[in-house]
């Protein structure tokens, strides 16, 4: 009898163990990028959306890019928010035209694809994106659909040196 509960008390500690190992975050702070867009002085509501990992739309992404703000940091960032665009060949056509890089043209003209491909294992079920407030709603400040993560360039300070 006591060999079993030992055994029960190890396999406990064993559990709660394994638990506490796994969920740490990647990094912790906010990262440098940040700052930096904050300097750069974009838009305020832009900031407000970046900083509370809010999905942008195609006039915050055009005015980061008259901003100056570099197409690989823009391209970091709604990576990380899993969100599908639609946008027109004219609005892509704008954001070329304001500086945009084919990296991130591509993606934002692929996007709905890609998510739609892999929609059942981001939010549990097809179809869920379109009416999912996160991303359907531009007012939305509730929990996201999944747990978020900045990305992990934003906190490389090489990386950061290199595109801005």
């Amino acid at each position: 009898m006591i060999a079993l509960r030992l055994f029960v008390a190890a396999l406990a500690a064993a559990v709660l163990a394994s638990c506490a190992t796994t969920t740490a975050p990647r990094h912790t702070g906010n990262p440098p990028v940040l700052a930096k867009l904050e300097a750069m002085g974009i838009d305020s509501r832009t900031y407000a959306k970046i900083a509370n990992h809010r999905i942008l739309d195609f006039g915050d992404i055009l005015g980061l890019l008259k901003k100056g703000v570099p197409s690989p940091v823009i391209l970091t960032y709604i990576q990380s928010t899993h969100a599908p665009y639609t946008l027109t060949d004219d609005q892509l056509n704008q954001l070329m035209n304001a500086g945009a890089s084919a990296d991130l043209v591509n993606y934002l003209g692929k996007s709905v694809g890609f998510f739609e491909a892999t929609e059942r294992s981001q939010t549990g079920g097809a179809g869920k994106w379109k009416t999912d407030p996160f991303f359907a709603d531009p007012y939305y400040m509730g929990v996201g659909p999944f747990p978020y993560a900045w990305p992990d360039e934003w906190y490389d300070q090489n990386w950061i040196a290199g595109v801005f």
